[in-house]
């Protein structure tokens, strides 16, 4: 614990046992807490990491260190170096070798950066360095002091205040104060004896930290009960879409009393993990998002050749739509209304809630790949990536006949609106593959243009509706659909057991679907930026370059009947993998 003894008039050496944590220096009232313990050896990992050099040797990478702001900021560096008296790298791995904590007060909205080092020397250079740099800028120097501590003015709203082997930022001076009198005193409520951030803080001791950089703590408690953000813990929203995707989630943040955090970091990449408790009777009258009876999870992810993306959830898009009026808000009820009328007429009658969204199970896969258009003509002079959707149909006898007559009809109102529109026409088509049927829908180019390789961005698109046993499948390629009702389509898994969604992006795909379209990104370039052609190509480049260095990136949500935990990967290249 800290402990520290009363000391009137100028104090000039630290408390006796005064070995205290940020924590326990740090108000009860903090409601965001970040804590990097070791920032010299996340300085390591990426200085020593083999991208480094990879991205060193980018054509595009010397012209970006010699622009103006970024030149300027290696002008600093210089500086901040002979101040230092070492490089920069150990001077900041020095100054925060004892952990730098960042925290945001609820009570007065102030921030406070804490930096603890082991070499207090090294502190007042710092400290000196940053009221120099303040003066070079024509700045007066203002102090002032409390109970001992001097506390130099930064800025219009910073201050720095050396507290023995502490510094200390911060825009409000009675955090501050507050801060210098927890140092001394210590008989005030603490950060460290606040409910939430201990169990918080167990949980996080509790989970893996081998390539842990840094760890928070929200207090979404403190935050809910002092206001802030009120949309996002309303019982209704305003955005259908985001209640399809993070309903359950946003649901669970408005009763979880916190939700911590971790980031690693490592030569294989970045991970981010999230974690709030949960409580299945938090879930109502959000079931739809986790399962009714029990805890569902999502399918396995699809896999297909040249994939870019894949995602699969569980989601009742039946019970979602019936009873959006406990989930949206009337503004958003209204446009439901509204569509629900139409697709009810488009649907011969037909609720779509109960009747067509109630034919599917709540499995929901969604994949995405790359198309080839190397034997293809007429193509497109921008070439877009395709996707599908595939569901389980329960009764598949009675929905396959009705969803082909509809999409049959779809295509024919596609035909007569693009025709008063001057758009292609589409063909409509049947393919029948051993027990499987493609319904196929293929654009018709001009005579004159059956070999263009400059088409309208129409020629992507195929839109077909595939069925395969108890799958149904809307893509908007034939090509890809003909790959999903093949038995060579296979799933894979990505998190664990229990995860309610699923997700993989491909980043080797979208610099593929990114070079075969470089010639139109160069010409956006300049037409947009007003980019010179070499500037416009060496931005492209570069972009193509940066993209190279990842492989993938993955997302993970599970949730059991104690915890929901958000899992974020991104996996780079391997030094010895060609991107």
């Amino acid at each position: 614990m800290c402990q520290a003894a009363w000391l009137a008039g100028v104090h000039a050496e630290s408390p006796s046992n005064s070995d205290c944590s940020a924590a326990e220096l740090l108000p009860d009232s903090i409601a965001v807490s970040a804590e990097i313990p070791d920032v010299g050896g996340v300085l390591q990992t990426v200085l020593k990491h083999p991208l480094r050099s990879r991205l060193e040797a980018l054509p595009a990478f010397d012209a970006a260190m010699q622009s103006g702001s970024l030149g300027q900021l290696q002008m600093g560096v210089r500086a901040f170096e002979g101040s230092m008296s070492k490089p920069w790298h150990e001077a900041i791995a020095t100054l925060t070798d004892r952990g730098l904590t960042i925290a945001l007060d609820s009570a007065d909205g102030g921030v406070a950066v804490l930096m603890r080092s082991s070499d207090q020397d090294l502190l007042e250079r710092f400290r000196g360095f940053v009221l120099a740099f303040r003066q070079m800028q024509g700045a007066p120097a203002k102090q002032g002091e409390y109970r001992g501590f001097v506390a130099d003015m930064v800025s219009a709203n910073l201050k720095m205040v050396r507290i023995d082997d502490w510094m200390l930022l911060t825009n409000h001076s009675d955090l501050g104060k507050s801060i210098i009198d927890q140092y001394l005193d210590r008989n005030g409520q603490s950060l460290a004896s606040n409910k939430n951030y201990t169990a918080a803080r167990q949980h996080l001791d509790s989970v893996d930290s081998h390539h842990r950089a840094v760890s928070a703590i929200v207090d979404i408690q403190t935050l809910r009960d002092a206001g802030v953000a009120k949309n996002l813990f309303n019982e209704k929203t305003d955005n259908i879409a985001a209640e399809i995707v993070l309903g359950g989630v946003l649901a669970n943040l408005r009763h979880a009393p916190f939700v911590s955090g971790q980031l690693d970091v490592s030569d294989d990449g970045l991970s981010l993990r999230l974690d709030t408790p949960h409580q299945r009777n938090w879930e109502a009258p959000r079931e739809y998002f986790f399962g009714e009876s029990e805890l569902a999870t999502a399918p396995p992810l699809l896999y297909v050749p040249n994939r870019l993306f894949a995602f699969s959830t569980h989601r009742d898009l039946s019970q979602m739509w019936l009873r959006s009026g406990d989930l949206v808000s009337d503004r958003a009820v209204d446009q439901l209304t509204v569509a629900d009328t139409t697709l009810t007429t488009f649907f011969s009658g037909r609720d779509f809630g109960e009747d067509i969204l109630g034919a599917f199970e709540s499995d929901v896969q969604i994949v995405g790949m790359e198309q080839d258009f190397t034997d293809v003509l007429p193509q497109p002079a921008i070439k877009l990536p395709s996707f599908a959707l595939q569901f389980q149909m329960k009764n598949p006898k009675e929905t396959q006949p009705e969803l082909r007559r509809v999409f049959q009809s779809f295509v024919g109102f596609l035909n007569v609106t693009g025709a008063q529109n001057g758009q292609p026409q589409l063909d409509l088509g049947v393919e029948t593959v051993g027990d499987a049927q493609l319904v196929t829908a293929t654009y018709v180019p001009d005579n004159d243009k059956q070999e263009s390789r400059n088409e309208r961005i129409h020629f992507n698109f195929s839109p077909t509706l595939g069925f395969a046993g108890q799958r149904i499948i809307f893509s908007s390629s034939t090509s890809l659909a003909r790959t999903l009702i093949s038995d060579d389509t296979s799933n894979e898994k990505v998190g664990g057991e229990q995860s309610n969604t699923r997700g993989k992006f491909e980043a080797a795909t979208l610099k593929r679907i990114l070079d075969a379209n470089r010639s139109q990104l160069i010409a956006n370039s300049m037409l947009e930026k007003g980019h010179s052609k070499e500037a416009a190509v060496g931005e492209i480049s570069l972009l193509l370059e940066l993209v190279g260095l990842i492989r993938d990136v993955r997302l993970n949500l599970d949730i059991n009947d104690s915890h929901m935990t958000l899992r974020v990967g991104v996996d780079v290249q391997a030094d010895s993998e060609t991107p």
